[in-house]
């Protein structure tokens, strides 16, 4: 049995019975231990299940928290993230701010530049006002539990668009990739990144080793930015 084949068999085996042991997953694909092992800690790394004694459960996908939550939580992290992604901020510059609590942060530090800001995200319309930053909210569908637009109109906006920077927010990170719950977020968040000259991801570590449904991008299409860089 070739490598993709029992792979594809344990994750079977866990979806149908959730906890499998070593012992059945040994007869079941009658390789060695150290097979077995290799397997497992292979979609552990991935993320897909987690191990536990004896044996092994599937890893399920986190879910979405609403913008509410989120902004109670990490509350300094997001502050020390917010101002050094403002730093990479030159004046004259067109930016994309995605959704989120860690790219609402980065906006008081955007009073006395010049910029114009192009966004989706609901909530940070009142902040942006306040500080007469020059913005633009594009249109679509409107998420009430995170207060953005999103659809087919959302990104036809953005496509007709270019940005010297884009700033993202995501809600895992992990093998080299960040994600989302939402497909409809992380296609909003995919198709301002390709009309970006420059994107990053703006996340503290509470984000990392969480998977989620929907894959934004790798770390080779967004530099990360995190507190303790």
């Amino acid at each position: 049995m070739i490598v993709e084949e029992r792979l594809n068999l344990i994750r079977e085996m866990l979806k149908k019975e959730e906890i499998v042991s070593n012992s059945r997953l040994l007869e079941k694909l009658d390789v060695s231990e150290s097979t077995l092992r290799r397997d497992l800690d292979y979609l552990q790394g991935k993320g897909e299940i987690r191990r536990v004694r004896g044996g092994a459960t599937l890893n399920k996908l986190l879910e979405e928290t609403n913008f509410k939550f989120n902004e109670t939580t990490n509350i300094e992290s997001k502050r020390i993230i917010g101002e050094k992604a403002s730093k990479l901020i030159e004046d004259g510059s067109h930016i994309f701010l995605d959704a989120g609590t860690t790219i609402y942060s980065l906006i008081e530090y955007l009073e006395n530049k010049n910029v114009t800001v192009v966004t989706n995200g609901l909530m940070h319309l009142e902040k942006l006002n306040n500080l007469s930053i020059s913005t633009v909210v594009l249109g679509g569908n409107i998420k009430e539990s995170t207060f953005i637009t999103y659809g087919e109109q959302t990104i036809n906006e953005i496509n007709n668009l270019n940005f010297d920077l884009a700033f993202i927010g995501a809600n895992g990170i992990c093998d080299n990739i960040y994600s989302t719950a939402d497909i409809n977020e992380a296609l909003i968040k995919k198709a301002a990144i390709n009309k970006s000259n420059r994107s990053y991801v703006l996340a503290d570590s509470s984000k990392f080793g969480k998977k989620y449904f929907a894959d934004i991008c790798t770390f080779d299409d967004a530099k990360l930015i995190k507190e303790d860089e």
